[in-house]
């Protein structure tokens, strides 16, 4: 039985019927186990992926939070290569012979997210032909497998799965995987590209499943979510949300054959120690965050008549409501017991519409949080020639140096705004036409408001790995000279002044570690707070080079 399915994304479940006993002893309880790949790296002609590791890791979470899956069941596996899935089959092959020795049955889910094509998983450089995947996969001597490929590749807001039309995925999947007892789910028809968002860090797919066994695709209520309750509300969801992007809406087909199993839960919600349910009143787009993590946990459309309920770890969370021109805001804690948004405690906004033909979702802020380091020289105006004047020598290294931490917020895919603090060091002048020990020095703190544009090659903000960046800053200084006297008693003289900077640079994002950023770049600085008492003031700063990293969330 075929239906019509969204995202490049293939579940086989292979039922191996049992022989009937006439012995009439209750069967044993049955092993759980699961191998989770996630694989970002590109092959030839493929771009690297941004989500696929990190959907592996949601999975994996999700099976040892509501999907009975002890933690030591959970194998998960990040940069694989061909041989080390081979080793982990082969493993959980042992695992699994050993619990039949021992008169236990086992069910082994296998999930697998990255790049694809027509014929094969693509890891890298390297690929595991489907063939090859079968064969190990049904070798393993299981009651139940399940099998989940997520074939994704990047692009801007929608990305494009892949170098070539994901179809030919979708068709050869089913093809190389279908035999009796196994059902596949490729998300894609013979037409269609499979899709990842930026808006949701996932893969439309993913996402949307992953909603679904919190318990938003609990359609009976009875506290488990079913691979056929999984797979209904992933399809209306993942169609929704595509619908209106530039490559179009998915369609992902489902193919099943359970002989004997009946309904295969996929998840246990009622499990959840914490829970958000969403009212039978409340209708429209809605969206749940972790205000902690500043991370969208779920994302649906929330039809008005039923009660959805979608289980949570405990914690403060917000549920954005959409419907027509208004938007409600709820805040609320999670906890035991479970909590229910109520509308008339929530707020309501406006919603201006600004949205045109062809398009985007809204748009959602990143933050940015870097510290960096700078060095380079000191500059030379008439505050230093007066301590020429008067016998000091210029250092032997004339570098000052310092470090910055800034946080930025970004407005649009290009711009970022915040604000920046930095303390900077001269180095020591020393009197040098005497036999005391006198000397100086100064330092400098600043505090700016900055602006920063970025470029990134893709022309999709953190879109692509390699970039360019401009910023500006403006603020406040204090400035601190220290004087040493023929005693090497210190004193310290402290003013105040402006501080302006403009800086320009390359700026890199981690292949390894997604939140992680890198700049390294040119910056010149204005700092003018620093005086004597004749009335020289001296404007610290100067030409500065910069290595900077930092992390978004």
């Amino acid at each position: 039985m075929l239906r019509p399915f969204p995202c490049l994304f293939t579940v086989a479940a292979a039922a191996l019927a049992s022989t009937a006993h006439a012995d009439p002893t209750p069967p044993p309880a049955v092993a759980t186990y699961a191998i989770v790949v996630g694989s970002n790296a590109g092959g030839p002609g493929q771009t690297e992926l941004r989500f696929a590791e990190d959907d592996a890791r949601r999975v994996a979470s999700l099976l040892g939070e509501l999907g009975g899956y002890s933690a030591d069941a959970i194998d998960v596996i990040v940069h694989p290569t061909p041989d080390l899935v081979r080793e982990r089959l082969a493993r959980l092959s042992t695992r699994v012979s050993a619990d039949l020795a021992n008169g236990r049955q086992a069910r082994v889910l296998f999930y697998y997210s990255g790049h694809a094509r027509a014929n094969a998983l693509d890891l890298g450089d390297q690929e595991l032909p489907l063939v090859e995947l079968r064969t190990r996969l049904f070798s393993v001597p299981a009651a139940l497998t399940v099998v989940v490929l997520d074939a994704c590749q990047s692009g801007a807001f929608s990305r494009i799965k892949g170098a070539a039309p994901a179809a030919d995925f979708s068709y050869n999947s089913r093809n190389q995987l279908d035999a009796t007892g196994i059902a596949v789910l490729a998300s894609s028809s013979g037409s269609e590209l499979s899709q990842e968002s930026v808006e949701l860090r996932s893969s439309y797919f993913t996402h949307h499943l992953l909603v679904g066994m919190r318990g938003a695709g609990d359609a009976n209520r009875d506290g488990a979510v079913s691979i056929d309750e999984a797979y209904r509300y992933a399809y209306h969801q993942t169609l929704l949300a595509t619908a209106e992007t530039a490559v179009g809406g998915q369609h992902v087909s489902l193919e099943v054959d359970l002989k004997g199993h009946g309904e295969i839960p996929m998840s246990f919600p009622r499990a959840a120690t914490a829970s958000i349910e969403l009212p039978a009143t409340l209708e429209g787009k809605t969206l749940v965050e972790d205000r902690r993590a500043h991370a969208v946990v779920a994302e649906t459309y929330k039809a008005k008549g039923a009660p959805v309920r979608i289980a949570v770890a405990p914690g403060d969370y917000q549920v954005l409501v959409r419907s027509g021109t208004r938007l409600l805001r709820c805040q609320l804690t999670a906890g035991p017991g479970g909590s229910t948004v109520d509308p008339s405690r929530c707020t309501s906004e406006a919603i201006t519409a600004t949205t045109a033909k062809g398009g985007r979702a809204p748009f959602v802020p990143q933050q940015l949080i870097e510290l960096a380091m700078f060095v380079g020289p000191e500059r030379s105006d008439g505050y230093t020639e007066t301590l020429e004047n008067f016998g000091y020598g210029k250092p032997g290294l004339p570098v000052s140096r310092g470090l910055a931490a800034t946080y930025l917020r970004q407005r649009s895919s290009r711009l970022w705004l915040g604000g920046s603090a930095s303390y900077e060091q001269s180095p020591e002048w020393r009197r040098t036409d005497s036999d005391t020990s006198l000397a100086t020095d100064w330092s400098t703190i600043r505090a700016m408001a900055v602006v920063r544009g970025v470029q990134m090659a893709s022309d999709h903000g953190f879109s692509s790995h390699v970039g360019v960046y401009g910023q500006l800053g403006g603020g406040l200084a204090l400035g601190r000279s220290h004087f040493k006297d023929a005693d090497d008693m210190w004193s310290t003289n402290t003013d105040f002044g402006i501080a302006v900077a403009a800086s320009a640079g390359l700026l890199i994002r981690s292949t390894v570690i997604d939140r992680l950023i890198g700049t390294f770049g040119y910056e010149f600085a204005y700092t003018p707070s620093i005086t004597n008492d004749i009335g020289d003031r001296h404007a610290s700063g100067g030409h500065r080079l910069t290595l900077a990293f930092g992390v978004t969330f």
